[in-house]
């Protein structure tokens, strides 16, 4: 085990054990989040059957729906998806959507590069992998605890699976080209300063880690912290998300132009118009003389329920791990459960 590692285990444990002994007695009662005495009142005047978890759940949606009464006739569509996760957070077992969740079945990448980071590590051989394959994304969170800190804060944990298979590809047994796993914690705190007319709904403070699961040269992985900011106005949101991260130790490094490549921050517009929902994401590094960065564009309309028809187009670098430093042009449809608003 090197220094670096070493240092990485020790911060993980001393955070650990932060949560635990100084959180952990808050958690037991972050639950319990609805009015004592709506629960009082509510045994007095309701029927003999209702059961005491009836009770809970209609107190605290009642404490969710006084807590957003402020300006509830030009409701932004981003805090009514807040609104309503908040009212389900409480549920045993409440596992709730993160990041879209969606299966383009096809994705088919113009710059044909997918086999690029493979040429010469004995993997394939005469066949290749082919331009056009199934790309789909899990991402789900979990809510931990609120008002740990006092300050309208709440502790989620997340995780992303975002995978690219070759499922047209019968030649070399449709293998999964590349999956990427991307878990983090972070803390997120209510806000509502106003800046030109825009609500900045959320300050999440997070470290996430990134990595393919692989190992020798096909190996990619990264360690970041980050700040992002959340704004929204009527049907429409914008997330500013820039990241720092934390430094390997020189020749251990999997991918030492990662950040070059990926950039130092993400920033995403998205907006609803009726049933129609759009999004736009743009990383960038920053750097003048050599400029690197992606750009990806999302459309989305409701076919059924929940299900959404969704087309979606990437252009520049980081679409996957594997090919961080390789510039793909990819468009892709599918579906998709869920949107962001």
């Amino acid at each position: 085990m090197n220094n670096f590692e070493l240092y990485v285990r020790r911060f993980l444990g001393v955070f650990l054990l932060f949560l635990g002994v100084m959180i952990f007695p808050k958690l037991v009662f972050s639950a319990q989040k609805y009015d004592s005495d709506c629960v009082q009142k509510a045994l007095e005047v309701q029927p003999p059957e209702t059961t005491l978890e009836q009770i809970r759940e209609q107190c605290l949606e009642s404490s969710v729906q006084e807590d957003d009464s402020e300006g509830a006739e030009d409701k932004a569509a981003l805090s009514s998806r807040l609104e309503a996760e908040k009212r389900n957070k409480y549920r045993p077992f409440s596992i709730q959507p993160y990041r879209p969740n969606y299966v383009l079945f096809g994705s088919y990448n113009f710059s044909e590069t997918n086999e690029k980071p493979f040429r010469g590590v004995g993997l394939i051989g005469d066949e290749s992998f082919e331009p056009y394959e199934v790309k789909f994304q899990i991402s789900l969170k979990v809510p931990i605890a609120d008002e740990l800190l006092g300050w309208g804060d709440h502790l989620f944990v997340g995780y992303t699976n975002r995978s690219f298979w070759q499922a047209y590809n019968s030649k070399i047994s449709k293998p999964f080209r590349e999956t990427n796993h991307e878990p983090e914690v972070w803390m997120s705190f209510d806000n509502k300063w106003t800046i030109a007319g825009w609500r900045n709904r959320l300050i999440d403070l997070g470290l996430v880690h990134q990595s393919n699961g692989r190992s020798g040269t096909l190996s990619r992985s990264w360690d970041r912290a980050y700040l992002r900011m959340v704004f929204e106005k009527e049907n429409s949101a914008i997330m500013i998300k820039p990241w720092w991260r934390f430094p390997e130790p020189s020749g251990q490094d999997d991918n030492p132009h990662i950040t070059h490549y990926m950039g130092n921050a993400e920033f995403r517009f998205v907006t609803k118009q009726n049933r129609h929902q759009f999004s736009v994401m743009a990383r960038n590094n920053f750097d003048e003389n050599d400029n690197k960065g992606a750009l990806e564009l999302g459309y989305s309309f409701p076919i059924h329920r929940n299900l959404n028809a969704y087309v979606q187009w990437f252009y520049g670098y980081g679409e996957s791990l594997i090919d961080y430093d390789y510039k793909n042009n990819t468009v892709s449809i599918g579906v998709k459960l869920g949107n962001w608003l």
